[in-house]
């Protein structure tokens, strides 16, 4: 199983900062909405570090990926916690100028890593990403947790951008984890959530008020984990290739649920979940304080 310290970052690394603050306007989008686009904030020449990383990460094709698309058809790639591989990843996660993002958008000075994710869906990648809920996957409670979703390409309408349903984050509900592609090693993990059935939201789409976060390399999404939101399918002929980052605040406590997604093995086999006590703090190795840096 892997495992990761922040004492070294063996590579060399932009040390550029935030292009500006995140204004009050796109906080206060985000605490309404629940998701908000916030323009040209990150230095391009860490997101060509990282469009780099993305790339050596879906070439490498670690059998601990994933392959969301159905056989022989286009990639949608996923790789989870590659920061504890590669540190490329590390080195924006832990230094990068999204963890001054987190510190200003959860307003608590201790900010902590929970962990990143890779999603890249390559040119005429078809398969849509189902509508879900971050939390519902997530051993955390508490409202201190957010997740920065950065394009490394252009993402258009028809490119998989990420429909965010508008307000969703405080209708209390959770619903069940969705699994991205219907096999057992996925879905049997689920099987025995705690939550709630979902509406069908697909067919009563035009009902709900959406967002549409069509982006640029520089831009970012922040997105609440109890948002729904999901995409469609790559269209185009270019690549949709993102890396996520996930923080939380100092009062977000483990809760190790049954359904929670260290127990799906296809998503987080290579990693070892900490032995945390539930209802206790979060930080640890595997988990570490990022802010204050």
């Amino acid at each position: 199983m892997r495992t990761a310290s922040i004492a070294q970052i063996g590579i060399e690394h932009p040390t550029s900062g935030l292009l500006r603050s995140v204004s009050d306007d796109e906080k206060a989008a985000y605490a309404r909405d629940g998701a908000a686009i916030v323009k040209g904030i990150l230095p391009l020449d860490w997101i060509d570090f990282m469009r780099a990383a993305v790339q050596r990460i879906l070439d490498l094709s670690d059998p601990s990926s994933q392959n969301y698309a159905d056989d022989d058809q286009p990639r949608f790639f996923s790789q989870t916690f590659p920061w504890m591989f590669d540190d490329a990843f590390k080195a924006w996660a832990i230094r990068g100028p999204i963890v001054d993002v987190a510190a200003q958008v959860i307003a608590d000075p201790e900010v902590v890593f929970f962990y990143d994710q890779i999603f890249a869906k390559e040119p005429g990648a078809g398969k849509a990403t189902p509508w879900h809920q971050d939390l519902p996957f997530l051993p955390m409670a508490g409202e201190q947790m957010l997740r920065i979703w950065v394009p490394m390409d252009h993402v258009g309408a028809d490119g998989g951008a990420i429909h965010y349903l508008r307000g969703s984050h405080r209708w209390e509900t959770i619903y069940h984890p969705i699994g991205f592609k219907n096999i057992s090693a996925i879905t049997d993990t689920y099987v025995n959530s705690p939550y709630a059935d979902w509406p069908d939201f697909e067919a009563d789409y035009a009902k709900y008020d959406w967002l549409v976060a069509e982006a640029e390399p520089g831009d970012l999404l922040l997105h609440h984990p109890m948002t729904i939101h999901g995409s469609l399918g790559n269209l185009t002929t270019n690549y949709r290739r993102a890396v996520t980052s996930f923080y939380v605040g100092n009062s977000t406590s483990w809760n190790p649920h049954v359904a929670n997604m260290f127990h799906n093995k296809s998503l987080c086999g290579h990693v070892s979940a900490p032995d945390l006590a539930a209802g206790g703090p979060v930080e640890c190795e595997m988990f570490p304080r990022v802010a204050p840096r």
